[in-house]
């Protein structure tokens, strides 16, 4: 008898987890700090429903561990906050009278693509239309950008006194 609860018990669970309607990580804010090299501070604060921190987010943990990118540091990392470094995401151009940093457009089409590289991909999608975002440049000057799912390039040019 008690072979058969089990067994009931774990059917309705994988039904549940089966008609569970596809979730959403909803990326609330980006925050980045560029170094005078191009390389990046980048905090993102976002919200996961209850699937996605049991199981999206253990398998996200696992992945990072061991394939981390060369070109990236991650800080820390939580259900509702990543911090990292990103190496060489701005590019740098030094003139005669400035320094001029351009960042990578992005849009929530590449960023989905990424994600589908992932086994949980299909448990998921990235709700990035209400989130903002702030870059801080090395001279102290801020952009500030609303509706993540497309995001501008932006240039912005430090003078040399």
């Amino acid at each position: 008898m008690h072979y058969r609860n089990w067994i009931l018990t774990g059917v309705l669970l994988f039904g549940l987890l089966c008609a569970a309607p596809v979730a959403a990580i909803t990326v609330k804010h980006l925050d980045i700090t560029v170094a005078e090299n191009g390389d990046a501070d980048i905090t993102a604060d976002y919200a996961m429903n209850w699937m996605e921190q049991a199981i999206v987010y253990p398998a996200g943990l696992s992945i990072l561990a061991a394939n981390a990118p060369d070109n990236a540091v991650i800080h820390s990392i939580s259900p509702d906050r990543v911090q990292l470094t990103a190496k060489n995401l701005v590019t740098v151009r030094h003139t005669k009278d400035a320094t001029v940093y351009t960042t990578k457009a992005f849009s929530a089409q590449d960023a989905q693509k990424e994600l589908e590289r992932f086994w949980f991909a299909n448990m998921v999608t990235l709700d990035l239309a209400h989130g903002t975002l702030t870059i801080r440049f090395p001279d102290s000057a801020t952009a500030e950008y609303a509706d993540l799912s497309s995001v501008p390039s932006f240039v912005h040019t430090v003078s040399m006194p």
